[in-house]
Parts: structure tokens; sequence; C-alpha cells
């Protein structure tokens, strides 16, 4: 898997039919389209150069993913991040990953160790950098965990957890960029756990590396409660790639 920072951009992206619903669905879940955002089809096919046959069943599979909802007589509005949604997915993968993690335990060999490191390597090299990309950062996040996927022969299960994990990884994409370093620290704790066949300190870190998003859910929602489900949330138009909106955030930021 090779990291992209091209496949999503202001331009307009050739795509084919086949390739509409992946791209939609990026660009949902990496926030380069605002949750509660209202397009149309026709905004779609124009922006894209394709027919109203391949947008309208990506937009059937993403709405049954609950990334969006089709509103009658209004369009299609980019769901909003759900909560409830976000505790579900990651109860998910934390139940599954755990698991994971301890048959890696079991049969992890120096070589193991040694790619973790090197992952861990490239993200302290980013932090080092003066405009950090999170998606790059979580990107790495992602190798990093997914390596012990790839050891246990349990990459079926990584990409089930990646298939229904959208309103999650928006979350994280607003946390991320306030927690760089703790999560670097984390990971190198998970490292010397493993290092030290210790189960049970691997296990503490690890359930308190994932469940960092309930300590900074409560922020976020002060932050932008635009961006959340709620019965006060009904949408509003948004011209389709306007801007990379969570690049707007950083800017605004700053």
């Amino acid at each position: 898997m090779q990291y992209d920072e091209q496949l999503l951009s202001l331009k307009k992206p050739i795509v084919t039919d086949g390739e509409v619903y992946s791209v939609l669905r990026r660009a949902i879940v990496e926030l380069y389209l605002q949750p509660g955002a209202i397009m149309s089809i026709k905004d779609i096919c124009e922006h894209f150069q394709i027919g109203r046959s391949p947008v309208r069943d990506a937009l059937m599979r993403l709405d049954q993913e609950g990334l969006v909802t089709l509103l009658p007589q209004r369009g299609t509005m980019i769901s909003q991040i759900d909560i409830s949604r976000v505790e579900q997915e990651c109860f998910l993968r934390l139940s599954v990953e755990e698991e994971v993690m301890k048959l890696f335990m079991a049969c992890h060999t120096p070589s193991d160790i040694t790619l973790l490191h090197e992952v861990l390597r490239q993200q302290q090299e980013l932090c080092s950098q003066k405009d950090v990309d999170i998606r790059r950062f979580l990107w790495l996040d992602e190798e990093f965990h997914q390596v012990f996927y790839t050891v246990t022969g349990k990459l079926f299960c990584l990409q089930a957890i990646q298939n229904v994990g959208g309103h999650y990884r928006r979350m994280r994409l607003l946390t991320c960029g306030s927690s760089l370093e703790e999560t670097l620290r984390q990971h190198s704790a998970l490292i010397t756990a493993l290092q030290a066949r210790d189960t049970e300190l691997m296990c503490n870190i690890f359930h308190f590396h994932l469940r960092r998003l309930e300590r900074e859910e409560i922020i976020v929602l002060k932050k932008y409660p635009y961006l959340f489900k709620s019965d006060g949330n009904h949408g509003y138009s948004s011209p389709l790639w306007e801007a990379d909106y969570l690049q707007t955030l950083k800017t605004n930021r700053e």
C-alpha cells in the first residue's frame, strides 16, 4: 500500500466508472469533504466528468455504510460524524486488535520488531517537520498496526474493520494533530513491552492508546459541534471540492 498525496485534490481527478465509489469514500473518510455538506448527483457527475449511473450506485453503497444520507428533493448529504457509531467502531477495533496483538506476542520474530521500529522512525521523522501531514501520519499509524495483522495472518479482519470504520477515522483525523508526540511515546512503549514479552503491560498500553479518542471527544465536540450528528443539524449546500476541508481546519487553527 502506497500513500498517495495526489489521489484527491482540488483539480478534477480522472476516474473510471468503477473508481467513483472508492474515490468518493476516501474523500469523505479523509475529510476532504466536510461532514454535513450537501451535493447533488449533477455536481458529482460534472466533477468527475462521468455518467449518472455509476454515481448513483456509489452513493447507494455509501448510504448503506452510513457515510452519506440521501435527502429527498435536496440531494446527498455527507453524513455528520455519529458519536455512537464512533464508539462502536472503536469497540470493534479494540476487541479484535487486542486478540491479534496477543497472537503477535506469541509468534513475533526480531525482524517483525525491526519493522515496527522502522515505521516508528518514519513517524518521528515526519513529526520533526514544520508542517506535519496529518493524513500521512495517520497512514503510518495504520502501517504500524498493520504489522500485527500481517504477521498473524489476520489481514481479512483488518480489512473488515477498515470497511466499517469511516466515522472512527474522521474522528481520528480531527484529534490526531493534538497528540502526535503522545502517539509516538505509546508506540515506543508497545515495542518495549513486546520485546520484553510482557503481555499484561502490552494490553494496558494498547487500551490506553486506543481509548485516547474517549478522552478527546468532549473537546472536539465543543470545538466543532456542526460536524456531528444531532437533531438540530440538517446540512448545508457546499460546492464539491471547494477546498480540502481538513487543510481548512488546520489553516484556521494557525
